[in-house]
């Protein structure tokens, strides 16, 4: 599927979604004839995932370690809510 659809399904822009690309968060194959991404159902799965890890205010470096399996989601959510306590007491 094309980039505009994948937009359309994730409410990701396009933008954003080159740069999750160009961050390694998602690997869309390419077209061997002319070279454009052809974005699977799984790459709108994993962009969905990464919105909402994001929205959470996750790092995309903490979302690629979750991707290579380096850090457990579970590790992931109690460390942002860790930073967010320590955030709050230097308010």
């Amino acid at each position: 599927m094309k980039i505009n659809q994948v937009e359309e399904l994730t409410g990701i822009t396009k933008k954003n979604i080159r740069f999750y690309e160009d961050q390694g968060l998602v690997n869309p194959d390419r077209d061997p004839e002319n070279g454009y991404r052809d974005y699977s159902m799984e790459d709108v799965k994993q962009l969905s995932q990464v919105k909402l890890l994001r929205q959470l205010g996750v790092s995309c470096e903490d979302i690629r370690k979750l991707r290579a399996n380096e850090l457990s989601l579970d590790r992931c959510v109690r460390n942002r809510i860790n930073e967010l306590n320590n955030a709050g007491e230097n308010i």
